[in-house]
């Protein structure tokens, strides 16, 4: 008789047992790349459109950007118009940080439906979902963002910005996430 230490419950061999345990998990180390991926396509894309509406709502492409460093700067950062290593760099680099966060989030989330899905486990998202799952995220780190976050750590860039193009910025950062896939699909990588 084989001891019950060799099998993984219900006469599955434990290798079994936990191989189709393993199959169900989702891949952190996978996760976290594609998030850079993805991060830096969002944030580039939302920088974009950052210095569009600087453009537009306070005459200058910088200022949204620039007052993201008030996390270190304070004040005097959510006021500055003109580009500078001090405000524009950092508030890039805090604007990069924050969108390879919350890509972490929208590639987990597309690790779980790909893992956990009901139609088909194997199967990538489709676009759709991928561009409704970067529109999802999207909309949950502007709420965190403009409501639940506390002054001192929120965007900055809503102080520089219409609610419009606001709102503009975040669907540009939704829209922008799943990009990345798209990129690694066409240079022959698995997404």
């Amino acid at each position: 008789m084989e001891s019950s230490s060799q099998h993984g419950g219900a006469g599955v061999p434990a290798d079994k047992a936990a191989g189709a345990e393993h199959e169900h998990a989702v891949d952190v180390a996978v996760v976290l790349r594609r998030a850079v991926i993805s991060g830096t396509c969002a944030s580039l894309l939302s920088t974009g459109m950052l210095a569009c509406g600087g453009s537009v709502d306070c005459g200058s492409a910088f200022a949204p950007v620039n007052a993201v460093s008030h996390w270190v700067w304070g004040e005097r950062a959510v006021h500055t118009n003109r580009p500078s290593v001090r405000h524009t760099v950092l508030g890039y680099v805090i604007h990069h940080a924050m969108s390879v966060f919350w890509a972490a989030f929208y590639e987990g989330a597309m690790a779980f439906g790909n893992r956990h899905g009901a139609v088909c486990p194997a199967a990538r998202p489709a676009a759709p979902a991928r561009v409704l799952g970067g529109l999802a995220v999207a909309g949950i780190a502007c709420f965190v963002d403009l409501k639940c976050t506390p002054h001192r750590l929120t965007p900055g860039f809503e102080r520089r910005l219409s609610p419009g193009m606001l709102a503009l910025v975040y669907v540009a950062f939704g829209l922008a996430l799943p990009l990345g896939a798209m990129l690694l699909r066409r240079a022959g990588r698995p997404t």
